[in-house]
């Protein structure tokens, strides 16, 4: 028997029905049966045994189940810190003016991001997304800011940039990071006089669009190394959003697993639906493409699930994990040891390992200090070293 604020806390925690989650060590497809069989909400196995590991991966049902009720923004989903931070900044500085600067890795969403500052800013224009790198160095001017009739070959008649275009909505300019020095200081001037100077023209257009831009390249490293013009970055960085990467959110997998599961039922009128047990593989791999990966691996599953019972196998999903899990593994290093010394190959090993981590980054320093083990000021010197040699 329990006295006093204790047995108020069991009463407490019984009549709000809280599921029962047993944490097992790979169980047997029988054993997880039976333990469902004998009352349990859920059978799950962590990916080690250690505190962090037990409490994402129950933290995964609790959200699932609503128990620790997950918030959602548009198509943003999501119930741990990291995103319901992101929910409170985006509903902050939606209906501001100011230019948004959104940074994350390949795959964390910054699209979606960027259309929901639109949604939430009440703007009665469009969202008008432009993607900087498909378009040629050349023309970018012109596409951006419109140009007049002659002034360049083949400008047959008047343009209006797409800036321009995008009227009293949101100009989502997306890989901003990847835009020539030109390019950039064009931006910088648009930013700050608020208005565009049409290719070929002597007559100024106001701007109306509020401009929302996204890389997933690391800036500050782009500035120190020429590729990003200071000004521009310190013009952009008062309003910036980091969107976290899937393997810091690893506690929203199952709800956006389970999610994509619905999308794809929608899309295609069937009932699939993941068994027990399946997504215990998910939280092994750490997501370099974050959630568009989850998505396409999800997908994937879903496609050759089990016709006949509507299951998606975690057999799929295990294998959909291996395949990508083991495609870096091929890098290696060539050495001739009559030719080579221990100093000479550990510095192109290193060189090598750098660049591989870097492209798992998706370009950004400090994930990819994380990945090597090392703090961002020696991974930057290390990049630094080696692009000397």
């Amino acid at each position: 028997m329990f006295a006093g604020e204790h047995a108020t806390i069991v009463r407490d925690l019984i009549a709000v029905d809280l599921p029962l989650i047993l944490c097992l060590a790979e169980p047997a497809p029988d054993d997880r049966e039976l333990l469902l069989q004998c009352g349990a909400s859920e059978v799950i196995a962590p990916r080690a045994w250690s505190p962090g590991y037990v409490a994402e991966r129950i933290l995964a049902e609790c959200i699932l189940a609503q128990v620790i009720q997950p918030a959602a923004l548009g198509t943003i989903k999501g119930a741990t810190q990291p995103v319901r931070n992101l929910y409170h900044d985006i509903q902050v500085l939606a209906p501001l003016e100011e230019s948004v600067l959104i940074l994350g890795e390949t795959g964390t969403g910054k699209e979606l991001v960027a259309h929901e500052l639109h949604a939430q800013s009440g703007r009665s224009g469009q969202f008008f997304p432009i993607n900087c790198p498909a378009i040629s160095r050349e023309l970018l001017p012109s596409e951006l800011f419109g140009h007049e009739k002659g002034a360049f070959t083949n400008a047959v008649q008047t343009r209006k940039g797409l800036l321009v275009e995008a009227g009293k909505g949101t100009g989502f300019l997306d890989e901003i990071g990847d835009l020539d020095l030109t390019a950039q200081a064009q931006l910088l001037r648009v930013l700050e006089e608020r208005r565009i100077l049409p290719v070929g023209s002597n007559k100024w257009v106001e701007m109306q669009a509020r401009l929302v831009m996204a890389t997933n390249r690391d800036l500050e490293q782009d500035c120190a190394e020429g590729k990003f013009r200071p000004d521009l970055y310190m013009r952009l960085k008062g309003f910036t959003l980091n969107l976290p990467p899937l393997r810091e959110c690893k506690a929203d997998l199952l709800l956006l697993a389970h999610s994509f599961v619905q999308e794809y039922n929608q899309q295609y009128a069937v009932s699939l639906k993941i068994p027990p047990g399946a997504l215990d593989c998910l939280f092994q791999y750490e997501w370099p493409g974050n959630i568009r990966e989850l998505r396409a691996v999800v997908r994937k599953a879903a496609a050759f699930a089990d016709k006949a019972t509507g299951d998606i196998s975690h057999k799929l999903l295990l294998e959909s994990i291996r395949i990508r899990r083991s495609s870096p593994v091929h890098h290696t290093v060539d050495f001739d040891p009559l030719v080579d010394s221990l100093p000479e190959l550990l510095e192109r090993a290193e060189k090598q390992y750098l660049r591989a981590v870097m492209n798992i980054a998706g370009g950004h320093v400090t994930s990819a200090a994380k990945h090597a083990g090392i703090s961002r000021s020696q991974f930057y010197e290390k990049l630094k070293n080696n692009d000397k040699t």
